[in-house]
């Protein structure tokens, strides 16, 4: 199939670079661009005539004009040092010579030239009395020569990377390379933004590749300037940026909720992934839009999750796109991990004693039915459909409707005795809005809280046996301040202060509760020790001061409270060091 890139010379893309380059105002740069752009579909009319559904489009040159936006092609791994020596070599330069030096030392500040740290001008100074006025390769013989650079770097066959960019260069102009070279380093100097060019192209596609992060889609669904993407669409096995929690304010939560109802979800601390089904066919991308199909499996056959969840699909469910957090659990404890651990939930193996688990708060398509624009509400009811959770494997985040910022700051209590990261608060109301932070989502995490105060040393001298999944050790602990003692004396007694419940790992529990273990002592409210003074909350167990640790304790406020011996507590405490 005949192709605009193939009949294209790179040189023309190159001189409208140089013109967009050189002009000073940014409306003159847009409409250069403009106009190259406006000759390409022209061009692209006339060829195409008898097949305008065809696919080829403007992908060829965009590609080459904003590089960093490119995912299609792998890394060159070439850099300014590698060229210099390519260019030394091929041009016979003398390695000691003034030429050869301004290539190896194109950062050096230079008083004749305004080149200075530029190493693809300091290239075309030294190419330009030494090359031909015009090259003659096509833009698609530049991309194709750049895929085999790509393609050959990811196989370390470094002598074919070398062979092909010998290519480049003895039949490229000087001006055509200095801005191949900008292509390769990912660095063009435009004087214009990358969304501008997107920009220019169509209204929409910065939108569309914020959403899908294909260019090469951007750019044959756009083809067409008449076009109006007015739903951005999210396709089955393409990428898209995910919808963001904004930082919230708990004093304004209800203010910003509409004061109505709304959801609160825990916060988890693992690996955003939205997950594509088709059949037996299954994409994972992360929220970057990088694709991590081969860790957790492409097919029920292989992969750390894949094979595990197949069948929790419900029957009619043929495809689906679901968007969540991947997380590592632990089987054995029955908890999660979290993130902070040491581990990379991207590359735990079945024979691990983790378990990758994927834990879903959204669904965006039910058999090719798209559902960004459903209310959240009808999402979580449709997402209920979809799956039959599996302890460990998948699960559906539970959702809890509140109306009170008191509810909020209980929802958050619990998440921090739970060693959770926080909560979530959405507006059952809201639609899906792909790259889009905040819009009806908000985040509230411990160190979001207003007022957060510097750390406090308190002894631990109460516990809590943990349930479920924490049963067997201590979950939480009573902490305590001292009385002052009386001069030249050590304290002795103690009063209650707070329970602590959190910032700790469960390794770090377990080791704390090997150490404290054989102090601990039943609680006995009509017999309580004489050295720990409480207030109406009594731990279960409790430990002699001089068998005790200390701990470094973090918190929002100190807020008055009757339950402790103190008649005040912290809001939002957790521990950030055991010492």
């Amino acid at each position: 199939m005949p192709t605009v890139a193939a009949q294209v010379p790179f040189l023309h893309l190159c001189t409208t670079l140089e013109k967009i380059q050189k002009s000073k105002l940014r409306p003159d740069k847009s409409k250069i661009l403009g106009d190259f752009i406006e000759s390409w579909r022209k061009f692209h009319s006339a060829l195409h005539k008898e097949n305008p559904q065809t696919t080829d489009s403007f992908y060829s040159a965009m590609r080459l004009i904003v590089p960093p936006f490119e995912r299609e092609r792998m890394a060159y791994g070439i850099k300014e040092s590698m060229l210099a020596k390519l260019y030394i070599d091929v041009l016979g330069l003398p390695k000691n010579g003034p030429e050869a030096n301004k290539l190896l030392n194109y950062r050096a500040p230079t008083t004749s030239q305004g080149e200075a740290g530029d190493f693809a001008s300091m290239a075309y100074f030294v190419l330009k009395k030494r090359c031909a006025s015009q090259g003659n390769l096509s833009i698609k013989e530049v991309n194709d020569f750049l895929d085999s650079v790509a393609i050959n770097n990811a196989s370390k066959q470094k002598d074919l990377v070398k062979k092909s960019l010998l290519h480049l260069i003895t039949q490229s102009s000087a001006l055509e390379q200095k801005w191949l070279i900008r292509m390769i380093l990912k660095d063009m100097k435009l004087g214009v933004s990358k969304e501008t060019v997107l920009q220019v192209f169509h209204p929409d596609a910065a939108e569309l590749y914020n959403v899908n992060t294909d260019l090469n889609k951007v750019c044959q669904q756009l083809h067409n300037p008449s076009v109006s993407l007015s739903e951005v669409s999210i396709e089955l096995f393409s990428a898209f940026k995910p919808m963001l929690a904004a930082v919230a304010n708990i004093r304004n939560v209800e203010k910003q909720m509409g004061n109505s109802p709304f959801y609160i979800e825990t916060k988890l601390d693992g690996e955003r992934i939205q997950l594509h089904k088709d059949g037996d066919v299954y994409k994972y991308f992360s929220r970057n839009a990088f694709e991590y199909t081969q860790q957790f499996g492409g097919s029920p056959l292989e992969g750390s999750l894949t094979p595990h969840i197949h069948n929790a699909f419900k029957r009619d469910i043929v495809s689906c796109i679901l968007d969540g957090e991947m997380m590592a659990y632990n089987p054995t404890a029955e908890t999660f991990m979290q993130k902070g651990s040491k581990f990379d939930i991207k590359k735990l193996m079945n024979d691990s004693e983790l378990q990758t688990c994927f834990c879903v708060f959204d669904v965006l398509l039910a058999n090719n039915r798209k559902l960004g624009k459903e209310t959240l509400k009808h999402r979580h009811e449709i997402l209920q459909t979809i799956f039959t959770p599996i302890n460990g494997r998948i699960h559906v985040v539970p959702k809890t409707e509140v109306r009170t910022m008191q509810q909020v700051v209980g929802a958050l209590n619990d998440a921090i005795d739970s060693r959770e990261e926080g909560i979530m608060v959405k507006d059952p109301l809201s639609i899906y809005k792909p790259d889009k932070r905040g819009e009806g989502w908000l985040k509230i995490k411990p160190e979001y809280v207003d007022g957060l105060m510097d750390e406090l040393d308190l002894l631990i001298v109460g516990g809590y046996w943990g349930k479920g999944r924490r049963g067997g050790m201590m979950s939480h602990f009573l902490c305590a301040i001292a009385e002052a003692p009386k001069p030249g004396e050590k304290p002795s007694v103690f009063h209650s202060f707070c329970r602590v419940g959190s910032g700790y790992t469960m390794k770090e529990l377990y080791d704390l509760g090997l150490k404290l273990a054989k102090h601990w002592k039943v609680y006995k409210k009509k017999d309580p020790p004489a050295s720990i003074l409480c207030g109406t909350e009594k731990p279960e167990v409790y430990i002699e001061p001089c068998n005790s640790v200390i701990v470094q304790v973090k918190a929002a406020e100190i807020v008055a409270s009757d339950v402790y011996k103190t008649n005040c507590t912290l809001r939002f405490p957790r521990i950030e060091k055991i010492r």
